[in-house]
């Protein structure tokens, strides 16, 4: 009984650093340098020609490289390579967007970029589906009685009267 407790648990060790292997392997990045050699850029920048030189992380440091600034390619780590910020960088096969509109459907743009959400739904504000908030105003008829007796038929915003009355 000691020996299939032992067993299951390098099973189960095994598995874990297989695992960690597999998921190390889906963080490492393509990162190529221009032929004039100042930036480093991912795979899919435009930047990238078939000149370009491919190059790993420690490249970076030893050629003095900086980030394209087109691709905005981020160096990643254990500690941020499972959160997905909601940054449209990169781009992929076009979609459509995830984002939802004021009428409560489904954005029609298609996009292109990582997040999945068109230029308009992009997160620059801190509201839910990328709109800022509206204020709701109601447009009803004036309402007031004219010389005639009859009563007023122009449009107001909030139940006030016209410049008239």
């Amino acid at each position: 009984m000691c020996v299939n407790s032992q067993l299951k648990t390098i099973y189960k060790s095994l598995f874990l650093i297989v695992y960690l292997l597999m998921s190390a392997k889906g963080l490492s990045q393509s990162l190529y340098k221009t032929p004039s050699g100042k930036k480093y850029h991912l795979a899919s920048c435009r930047m990238v020609e078939n000149v370009s030189e491919k190059i790993t992380i420690e490249d970076i440091s030893v050629y003095n490289l900086t980030a394209c600034k087109i691709c905005k390619p981020k160096l990643k780590t254990l500690s941020n390579a499972f959160s997905s910020p909601n940054k449209a960088v990169g781009a992929s096969a076009s979609v459509q967007c995830k984002g939802i509109t004021k009428k409560g459907t489904r954005c029609k743009h298609k996009t292109r970029l990582a997040n999945g959400y068109c230029y308009q739904h992009t997160k620059k504000n801190n509201t839910s589906n990328g709109h800022q908030p509206s204020t709701e105003t109601t447009t009803t008829l004036c309402g007031a009685r004219t010389k005639s007796g009859g009563y007023c038929k122009r449009k107001v915003k909030n139940g006030s009267r016209c410049y008239q009355h």
